[in-house]
């Protein structure tokens, strides 16, 4: 005779597609790629969202790579460092953006942008909602996430580097919660090796991450775990075969150490460059920033909700890096968003009925509609180039090729090297191998008045290509030993006279 204890509980039905796709959860979601679409249009995005001075040279590297099927282990494109030792160690992320512009142009580059920072914000979304276990925590987190991805929102190799941090911390935030995916980390690091130096802090993430499982406590909010013995030995084994994975790529330690070699042999270009200055307070974003961090402290105080050590650690080292360079913004929010999301709680979202799914599928088409049609036209984003590059000049620029050594605009560099090929020019912004050769301090120098004549004397310069209001540009044009050959409303060509 059963009883009612041996009579098995029937399984709760399943819920239908429909109540999962027309979801509140998916709304956000999509919500969420709405405002990176919103930010990338060009009407407000004045700049134009695929004109970032890096990718042309990232592009035309993509093409010697194909056409060439070698990996360059020197210097090419300019008469300062050709052939000087350099290695291109963000070969692989530079191939999708290039794939992407012979397929469709400027909108190719965009489409790859935004592909790659959707899958960032969507996939902090999704950490959130792991750590808080609330879709509306979650959403807030994706907030952050959105506004902090502006500060790197273009066609930029560090995108991939963010995207592998994100899958990273998926696979250590499984791993806590039982989920064991640590045998894929080794594969990030060699995808993320081969694309980005940004490996460097993932892989700082992944000791600090396994250290802090080496203790055990309580410290009033703030708690440790110690890892159990077979956690101890997989999560070793997993450190030392991603970190064989590091030298699977072309250049092998070389390629390995060269993060120490921008920490601490790059000085004059992490003084130079403008993503590497510490965050403006008095700027829109930094102010931002600091808000963020301070309603995370005030939240931890009346919610009290406990952190583990690792927890600690990753905010710490969010906080540092996003107030001490700007281009680490974007590795705040990755990081300091799941944690606003446990932070900010909230109840579990039940699925909606009927009536609420019609309601809901109206709003997602609208939103997707918003995707699709709102998305930036070639006219809009070769108008955004156009603003940031001098288009006009190229015809004159291709026409000094062979003729005699230019000086250039760094930032324009990378464009004419993607649309003059022929042309070699002074510097780009492969600013290592520059800096290693005296080559940028001779630059900053002539640009910035200081000893411009002996510069372009050193070099033997006869072109110099400027922008119409640098202050080289009016020192040039107020010389007797130099004539305008070429001007237009952007740029200014100056010659030397014989």
């Amino acid at each position: 005779m059963s009883t009612a204890t041996d009579q098995a509980v029937p399984a709760a039905p399943r819920p239908a597609w429909s109540a999962r796709v027309f979801s509140l959860p998916v709304l956000m979601a999509v919500g969420l790629l709405d405002l990176l679409c919103f930010y990338s249009n060009p009407v407000r995005n004045v700049a134009g969202i695929v004109a970032d001075t890096d990718i042309w040279w990232h592009m035309r590297n993509a093409a010697d790579l194909i056409h060439t099927r070698h990996f360059p282990h020197t210097a090419p494109w300019t008469f300062t460092v050709a052939g000087q030792p350099w290695m291109n160690g963000e070969w692989l992320a530079e191939l999708p953006y290039y794939f992407g512009y012979r397929a469709l142009g400027d909108r190719g580059l965009y489409l790859v942008t935004m592909l790659v920072a959707g899958a960032i914000v969507l996939g902090v979304y999704g950490l959130a909602r792991m750590r808080s276990g609330s879709w509306r925590g979650a959403f807030v987190a994706g907030l952050v996430a959105t506004v902090f991805a502006t500060v790197s929102l273009a066609p930029r190799t560090l995108l991939f580097g963010w995207l592998c941090l994100v899958a990273e911390l998926a696979v250590l935030l499984n791993f806590e919660r039982g989920r064991d995916y640590t045998a894929w980390l080794p594969v990030v690091f060699l995808f993320w090796v081969n694309a980005h130096g940004s490996w460097f802090i993932g892989f700082v993430l992944m000791l600090v991450y396994f250290a802090a499982g080496w203790i055990e406590g309580a410290w009033g909010d703030l708690y440790a775990r110690r890892w159990t013995p077979p956690q101890k030995r997989k999560l070793l084994w997993v450190t030392a075969a991603s970190f064989a994975a590091l030298f699977v790529n072309p250049y092998g330690w070389r390629l390995v150490a060269y993060p120490l070699d921008v920490a601490y042999g790059q000085n004059l270009m992490i003084q130079s460059a403008a993503e590497w200055a510490s965050l403006d307070f008095h700027s829109l974003r930094g102010k931002v920033v600091l808000a963020v961090v301070v309603i995370l402290a005030v939240l931890q105080l009346v919610r009290r909700c406990r952190w583990s050590v690792q927890d600690l650690a990753f905010a710490l080292i969010a906080v540092y890096g996003a107030f001490a360079y700007v281009r680490f913004v974007y590795l705040a929010g990755i990081l300091l968003a799941p944690l606003l999301a446990s932070a900010v709680g909230g109840g579990r979202d039940p699925l909606p009925d009927r009536a609420r799914q019609r309601v809901n599928a109206l709003l997602l088409a609208l939103m997707l509609g918003y995707l699709f049609f709102w998305a930036p036209s070639q006219r809009q984003l070769q108008a955004g180039v156009a603003a940031e590059y001098p288009e006009k000049a190229l015809p004159y620029v291709r026409s000094l090729a062979g003729q005699g050594n230019l000086f250039n605009d760094v930032n324009w560099a990378g464009y004419f090297e993607w649309n003059a090929p022929g042309v070699k020019e002074f510097a780009d912004t492969r600013l290592d191998v520059f800096v290693h050769r005296g080559v940028m301090r001779d630059y900053l120098n002539a640009t910035s008045l200081h000893d411009t004549f002996a510069v372009l004397d050193k070099y033997r310069i006869r072109f110099v290509l400027l922008p119409k209001t640098a202050p080289m540009a009016y020192l040039l044009a107020h010389s007797a030993g130099w004539s305008t050959t070429y001007q237009d409303d952007q740029a200014v060509v100056f010659e030397r006279l014989r």
